[in-house]
């Protein structure tokens, strides 16, 4: 078996397409990561942090995320908690130069 390739931090399934899971958590993460100009690494750690307080799987997180982006609806806890990590991680960031 050759080294573990991983895409946003995420272990790569073994075919070449991942799967519908892994594909709505990439786009979850672009989209946070576009919106707050964070990195991929802090933006898949907001998904993992809402996911944690609304105890709901990461893969459900991330489909209501990428859902908002198509619709402008979600649901308001979920959009707090996504608004506060998103400020979190951009203050932690470190200035750049």
């Amino acid at each position: 078996m050759g080294p573990e390739r991983r895409l946003h931090g995420l272990p790569a399934p073994t075919s070449m397409r991942p799967g519908p899971a892994i594909r709505a958590i990439c786009r979850a993460i672009g989209i946070v990561v576009t919106l707050a100009g964070l990195r991929a690494e802090d933006g898949r750690d907001v998904l993992r942090e809402i996911s944690q307080r609304a105890d709901n799987k990461m893969r459900h997180v991330a489909e209501l995320i990428v859902e908002w982006a198509r619709t402008g609806h979600l649901a308001s806890a979920i959009r707090h908690k996504l608004e506060r990590g998103m400020a979190t991680r951009a203050t932690l960031r470190p200035e750049p130069g």
